[in-house]
């Protein structure tokens, strides 16, 4: 058992899907830190699924104009940019409250996704099943898909990295960010394009409809034990790499489908905690129960 166990390690699905769960959780660890504490999870989510239209486009275009160079995962950066650069739109965000438009781009895309992809050819184009689209097959992971969401993971760093210190006034209080001089209007934009970043690395993983899950309960998890926002981050992403690859290997044993097996045991291990935390913090308080 054990040996069969570690044999599965010799297959290179699986050392892609371990590197996928590493990318991802790194991504979803900083960002999604940054969307819990900012309370932007609805945001995340329209982004999330808009990039679904992207997906049916890059198909789309590979059927229609012969661009086979154009992998899903770019259509999908580009939507994903694309809806962040709009809901930072002054105008749009005057005259239009932030949940309407957000539901307008959420169905939007997704409708926008399926008419793409419904004309493609399956016997021409190579295209990935939309189930695993939506709801994610870490074990369909390929070498180029990792390099892209490498190059999307350093992006994301060398960026939240040089910008921490004012991400992390902006997330905790907005009007404070303003009067400390900082622009505002033009760090969330960054910090909403940080997110489209991550959604798409996290698409891999999970799906488009499930990225809402990894991208907010390792932080959230991380946010019941730390306050230090540096630390949560680091958690965070500890806990993405344990979930994710240890429910990976649970629907690789058991033939379950991997994004939602993925993200139904961070669920209950968020719930567990959560139930258990008033007695580990009472033993933490009274030192003399240990």
């Amino acid at each position: 058992m054990i040996d069969s166990f570690f044999e599965l390690f010799s297959h290179t699905f699986v050392q892609r899907m371990f590197a996928a769960s590493i990318l991802a959780s790194i991504s979803c660890g900083i960002i999604g830190s940054l969307v819990v504490v900012k309370r932007i999870v609805f945001v995340s989510g329209g982004i999330a699924h808009a990039t679904f239209g992207g997906i049916g486009l890059a198909y789309f275009l590979q059927y229609t104009m012969g661009w086979i160079w154009l992998e899903p995962l770019i259509g999908a950066v580009l939507f994903a940019v694309g809806t962040a650069i709009i809901m930072s739109v002054p105008l749009i965000k005057q005259r239009l409250r932030e949940d309407s438009t957000i539901g307008v781009i959420w169905v939007v895309g997704m409708a926008l996704g399926v008419l793409l992809i419904n004309p493609v050819d399956r016997n021409i184009i190579q295209m990935q099943d939309p189930i695993s689209i939506l709801f994610g097959n870490i074990l369909l992971v390929q070498f180029s898909d990792l390099l892209i969401m490498v190059l999307l993971v350093i992006v994301i760093l060398i960026v939240s990295m040089f910008l921490f210190k004012d991400l992390k006034i902006l997330t905790f209080d907005e009007e404070f960010a303003q009067i400390s001089g900082i622009n505002v209007g033009l760090l969330n934009l960054v910090l909403l394009v940080l997110v489209a970043l991550t959604t798409v690395v996290l698409i891999k993983v999970v799906g488009v409809v499930l990225v809402i899950a990894m991208l907010t309960i390792p932080a959230a998890i991380s946010g019941l034990f730390v306050q230090n926002l540096k630390h949560m981050m680091i958690l965070a992403v500890i806990i993405g790499i344990g979930t994710s690859f240890l429910g990976s290997i649970l629907s690789i044993l058991f033939d379950l489908p991997t994004g939602s097996t993925i993200v139904v045991f961070m669920g209950f291990l968020f719930i567990f905690l959560l139930l258990i935390k008033p007695f580990l913090m009472s033993k933490r308080k009274n030192p003399s129960i240990l």
